[in-house]
């Protein structure tokens, strides 16, 4: 199998941190003709690294056109959409997700966020509750992978903080969960 050098070295700037730089790699890789099932889900990740939400969102839509039953690059772009502030969107793919893989602590997290955002407060406590039950998610790689605005980091912190005895990780928990 041949490798497309713009697709490689978009990886290899995405693994640097010059998401930028790997953007511009997948466009050429896109430009050049290889598969764009294959380009658009790290296009998006590179868009969503590199704060351009509504790109990532795009790229990430066209991402589920040839896997639309993909819990990954739902919860994706509902992160994408959640960092743009679109809290209805973010809904809808994170439930989605959960609906495909109920057991993404993440995208329970997220849609918890994105409830409590809404002021749903029932709603963001239950789903708080099952992803602490589910256990495994690290709130520091959540935050700094997903929540990439000011706004969302301030919001997730807040709402870290009330269930700070849960994230620690008692014995009696068994969670994995860090703050």
């Amino acid at each position: 199998m041949k490798h497309n050098q713009g697709f490689l070295q978009g990886q290899r700037h995405f693994l640097r941190g010059e998401y930028g730089q790997s953007i511009m790699g997948f466009g050429r890789a896109l430009e050049s003709g290889m598969d764009p099932a294959k380009v658009r889900l790290p296009l998006g990740l590179a868009y969503l690294k590199n704060g351009d939400f509504s790109e990532a969102v795009n790229e990430f839509t066209q991402a589920l056109e040839s896997e639309p039953n993909n819990d990954h690059i739902l919860f994706l772009r509902g992160m994408a959409r959640f960092n743009r502030g679109d809290l209805t969107g973010t809904l809808e793919d994170l439930t989605l997700s959960l609906q495909i893989n109920p057991g993404r602590g993440m995208a329970l997290v997220a849609r918890s966020l994105a409830n409590r955002a809404l002021h749903r407060t029932r709603e963001a406590d239950m789903d708080m509750q099952s992803a602490l039950g589910l256990g495994g998610v690290e709130v520091e790689l959540f935050m700094r992978e997903y929540c990439l605005t000011p706004s969302l980091h301030n919001l997730a912190m807040s709402l870290f903080d009330v269930y700070k005895a849960p994230w620690g990780g008692s014995p009696e928990s068994g969670s994995r969960m860090t703050h």
